[in-house]
């Protein structure tokens, strides 16, 4: 029990070092792209981007995971990087990612943007999360930032915002590599 104690103490120092560091990026990506309302994704926005899969008027295919089973697994991750996209109330793109241990690389694990369309970001999710990413980065250290399992069908989308070809990650992992 005594062991316990510590580690939460450090887990709750981290916690609030990367939430300031969160707080920071979204007031730069405010900044940058004033007409979005940006900020931390919670249960309520992840149970809005589940309801995606029940969309008819929109693109058929989404993302395999449901952001409500994610949602516990990055909110134990202090050095976790998280983003919400809205506008005009309507929710639009998120992003869960994560520093890696040495904190030299960005990975941006999970990303999906409205399927329904009209979207309330035009064309803008990628952009505005691929900056978002690489500010975080910058303020981390991070000299790397990564799309992992990126879908094959969006390369070139990755690609215009700077993303090199796909490769391996890590030795394990398909990802797309962006240096800073």
């Amino acid at each position: 029990m005594m062991a316990q104690t510590p580690r939460r103490a450090d887990h709750q120092k981290a916690e609030d070092k990367f939430q300031t560091l969160r707080d920071m990026t979204y007031d730069v990506t405010r900044q940058e792209f004033d007409d979005i309302t940006v900020g931390s994704i919670s249960l309520q926005l992840c149970q809005e981007a589940d309801r995606w899969k029940h969309q008819t008027n929109g693109r058929p295919q989404r993302a395999s995971w449901e952001w409500c089973k994610e949602y516990p697994f990055y909110q134990r991750r202090p050095n976790r990087f998280e983003i919400a996209l809205s506008k005009g109330g309507v929710l639009g793109a998120l992003c869960y990612g994560q520093l890696s241990k040495q904190g030299s690389r960005l990975r941006m694990n999970l990303i999906e943007s409205t399927p329904i369309r009209p979207t309330p970001l035009g064309q803008r999710a990628l952009p505005i999360l691929s900056f978002a990413a690489a500010v975080f980065a910058d303020i981390c250290g991070a000299d790397e930032l990564w799309v992992l399992d990126p879908d094959p069908n969006l390369e070139g989308l990755y690609q215009s915002e700077g993303f090199g070809q796909r490769e391996i990650y890590h030795g394990r992992r398909v990802g797309q590599r962006r240096i800073l």
